[in-house]
C-alpha cells in the first residue's frame, strides 16, 4: 500500500474507488486515463450511466440484501448470550460487545462488495475530506484498512474546494414561533436549571440528572421542578487520572469467546482475501468500543455521585449507545436508577423496526423505566430480546399534541409539501435497496408525480446533520428544472413549517410522520414495500385515517398524481369522512393519551420511584 502517491501523474491507474464527482474531474486532470473503471456507491457519479462508471454495491441484490438484514437480529442475540457467560462481564459491557458487531456489520457490508483482483491488481483510492458534520467525517468507505495488503494500493487525500455543509438549525424562525411550539413547560425547564444551579445543593432531597433532551424528557422535567425536584443537566467529567479499567487480557477473554461467530458471518459474505483484514478491523473496532467504555464508566460516575440529594434519577434521551450503556453501569453501581422516554413515533409502526433492524438494541434493553406514547409500542418492546424496563404509557408530549390546537393565524396558505425522508447511507442501512436504486425511486416520484401536479409544492429535503456523499443529491436537479416544486433545503425541523401547508406528502415509516399528522390536515403517506416500510397493522389502520398509497401496486404513480391533482377542497373532504378512524389511529399509534404526558410521568416518578 502507497500513501500519497504522485498526483502529477495517474495515467497508470486503470481503476480506482472514489465518490466524489469533484475528485474525479481533478483526478483526470492530473492524468487518470478516461477509460479508467470508476467503483463508487455515489448516486451522482452514477446518474449519467457511464460505462466506465461501476456500482461497486451492484451485487447487493433485494434478496441478496434481505438475507443479509434478516440473519443480524440472531447473531446480536447470541453474542449478546456469548459475552454474559465471560466472567466478570455485566448486562451494560455485554450490550456494548453485541452492538459492536452489529455496527461492524456497515463494514462486512462493505468488504462483501470487493473482489479478488482488488487485493492483487493496481488499486488508487481517493480518499475525501471536507465539512462533514458533528460526527466527522463518514464520506469514505474503508477501502484503505481493507486493501492495506495490496502492495499494488495506493491513497490520495483529495480536499473539497469551495466546500460547504450546514447542520441543523432555527435560523429564519421567529422567536413566537418557537415559543409556541416549545411551551411553557420548556421555558420553566430552561429557568429551573439555570436558577437551581445557583442555589446550594443542601436545599434538594430530590434531584433529576438529564444527559440529553427530547420533548418527553423536557415537559417532565418541567413539572418535577414545579414540585421541588432539582434539574440538573450533566455530561461524563473526563480527566487525566481516569484510565481505562479494562485489561488486554479482559478483551482478549471476549475477543477469543466471540471470534468464531463473527468470522463465521465475515467468511459468508467476503471473499478469501478479505476476511483477514476484516477480521483485523472488528478486532481494532471492539477494543477501541470497550476501551471507551471503561474510560466513559468512572466519567459518569464522578458526576453523579456529586450530589447531595437523597433521591436521585436520571432521565436520558436514546440511550441504546455506547455513552448510554457506560451510565447504566455507573447508575446501577451507585443504585441510581435510568429512565427514558420514547423519541418519535417509528417502532411501533415500522417493520423494519418489527424485526429490529433498525437498531437491534433499542432505548428499553438499557433503561430501568420507560415513558411510552402509546400502549402498541409498549407491547412491542416488551417482547424483544434485550428488554429490561418497566414501561408506562403516558401520551405523546405536548409539543406535538399542540399541533392540533392551531389559532386562526396559523391557518394554513401554501397548497402541499413534500417531506422528504430519501436518507443515504453509503453503506448498510434498513432497506434492501442500495443507495443508487433508492435515489431512482426519489427520480421517478418527483418526475412522474409531484413535477406533474397542478399545483406549487414545496420539496423539503431531509435535514441530515451528517454528510453521506460529496456531491449533491442528483435528485435536487430534476426538483431545480419541475416549474412547479420549490426546494427548501434549509436544516429546519418540520415542526417549524407545519403551519403554513394545507397538504402533506410524505414518506417511509419514520417519526418525521408525527408533525403531519398531528397537525390536523390531510396527510399523504407513500409506503414503500423496500424502504421501511409499515407493519401489516400499521398499514391497516393509517390506510383507514390517512391517504395511503402503496408503491408495489399497479399504477401507483398514475394514481397518486390523480389524487394530488384533485381540488384541494375534495382532498379536505375526503379526509374529513375518515376522522373517526383518524381518531382511533391516533389513540393507537400516536398517542393514547390526548394530554398530559409530562405531568402524568412526572407523579409516577415522585410517587413511584423519588420517595
Amino acid at each position: 500500500m502507497t500513501l500519497g502517491t504522485d498526483t502529477n501523474n495517474l495515467s497508470k491507474y486503470n481503476t480506482i474507488f472514489c465518490d466524489s464527482l469533484q475528485a474525479l474531474e481533478w483526478a483526470y486532470k492530473n492524468g487518470l486515463p478516461e477509460s479508467a473503471i470508476i467503483k463508487t456507491s455515489a448516486p451522482a457519479m452514477l446518474w449519467d450511466k457511464k460505462n466506465n462508471v461501476q456500482n461497486i454495491e451492484s451485487k447487493w441484490t433485494i434478496n441478496e440484501l434481505e438475507k443479509f438484514q434478516n440473519t443480524i437480529q440472531k447473531m446480536t442475540e447470541n453474542i449478546f448470550d456469548l459475552a454474559m457467560n465471560v466472567v466478570g462481564v455485566e448486562r451494560e459491557l455485554a450490550l456494548v460487545v453485541s452492538q459492536s458487531v452489529y455496527k461492524f456489520q456497515s463494514v462486512i457490508y462493505k468488504a462483501a462488495c470487493l473482489e479478488e483482483c482488488d487485493f492483487t491488481d493496481p488499486r488508487l483510492f481517493i480518499s475525501i475530506d471536507g465539512k462533514a458534520g458533528p460526527t466527522g467525517n463518514i464520506m469514505n468507505s474503508p477501502w484503505d484498512k481493507l486493501l492495506q495488503s495490496n502492495a499494488s494500493f495506493s491513497i490520495i487525500n483529495y480536499t473539497l474546494q469551495n466546500d460547504e455543509w450546514n447542520i441543523l438549525t432555527t435560523q429564519g424562525v421567529s422567536y413566537w414561533r418557537r415559543l409556541k411550539i416549545a411551551g411553557i413547560e420548556t421555558i420553566i425547564y430552561r429557568l429551573s436549571i439555570k436558577l437551581m444551579r445557583l442555589l446550594p445543593s443542601w436545599m434538594f432531597t430530590k434531584e433529576l440528572f438529564i444527559p440529553n433532551e427530547n420533548e418527553l424528557n423536557i415537559e417532565i422535567a418541567s413539572y418535577l421542578a414545579l414540585h421541588g425536584v432539582r434539574i440538573t443537566n450533566i455530561s461524563p467529567e473526563f480527566s487525566s487520572n481516569i484510565k481505562d479499567t479494562m485489561f488486554d487480557e479482559d478483551i482478549a477473554k471476549i475477543y477469543e469467546t466471540i471470534f468464531p461467530v463473527v468470522r463465521k458471518r465475515v467468511e459468508q459474505w467476503v471473499v478469501p482475501s478479505a476476511i483477514g483484514a476484516t477480521m483485523t478491523l472488528f478486532k481494532s473496532y471492539l477494543e477501541e468500543q470497550l476501551k471507551q467504555f471503561a474510560v466513559l464508566v468512572p466519567s459518569w460516575e464522578k458526576v453523579i455521585t456529586k450530589s447531595c440529594a437523597m433521591n436521585r434519577v436520571v432521565l436520558a434521551n436514546s440511550p441504546s449507545n455506547l455513552k448510554g450503556f457506560a451510565l447504566a453501569y455507573a447508575c446501577k453501581k451507585n443504585n441510581i436508577l435510568l429512565m427514558s422516554s420514547q423519541h418519535g413515533v417509528t417502532v411501533e409502526i415500522s417493520k423494519a423496526h418489527a424485526n429490529n433492524m433498525s437498531n437491534v438494541i433499542l432505548d428499553n434493553s438499557v433503561a430501568d423505566v420507560m415513558f411510552a406514547y402509546n400502549a402498541k409500542i409498549v407491547d412491542i418492546e416488551k417482547k424483544t430480546f434485550f428488554n429490561k424496563s418497566k414501561h408506562y404509557n403516558v401520551g405523546m408530549p405536548l409539543r406535538l399534541v399542540r399541533m392540533l390546537h392551531k389559532r386562526a393565524i396559523d391557518k394554513p396558505v401554501l397548497p402541499m409539501i413534500y417531506i422528504s425522508t430519501n436518507l443515504y447511507h453509503a453503506g448498510l442501512s434498513i432497506s434492501p435497496k442500495v443507495d443508487y436504486i433508492r435515489a431512482l425511486d426519489e427520480h421517478k416520484l418527483v418526475n412522474n408525480v409531484l413535477s406533474m401536479i397542478p399545483y406549487n409544492v414545496c420539496y423539503k429535503t431531509y435535514p441530515d446533520i451528517n454528510r453521506r456523499y460529496a456531491d449533491t443529491d442528483p435528485v435536487l436537479e430534476d426538483i431545480k428544472n419541475a416549474d412547479n416544486i420549490n426546494l427548501f433545503s434549509d436544516k429546519i425541523d418540520m415542526r417549524y413549517l407545519v403551519y403554513k401547508y394545507r397538504i402533506f406528502i410524505t414518506t417511509c415509516a419514520t417519526s418525521t410522520l408525527g408533525w403531519p399528522v398531528m397537525s390536523g390536515n390531510p396527510v399523504v403517506f407513500i409506503n414503500r414495500k423496500y424502504n421501511n416500510p409499515l407493519t401489516d397493522d400499521a398499514l391497516e389502520s393509517l390506510s383507514r385515517g390517512l391517504f395511503v398509497f402503496n408503491d408495489n401496486e399497479s399504477g401507483f404513480h398514475d394514481n397518486l398524481r390523480n389524487f394530488l391533482s384533485q381540488p384541494l377542497e375534495e382532498i379536505e373532504r375526503l379526509w374529513k369522512e375518515k376522522e373517526a378512524a383518524r381518531r382511533e389511529m391516533i389513540r393507537e399509534y400516536f398517542s393514547s393519551h390526548k394530554s398530559g404526558a409530562g405531568k402524568r410521568s412526572a407523579k409516577i416518578i415522585i410517587d413511584q420511584y423519588l420517595q
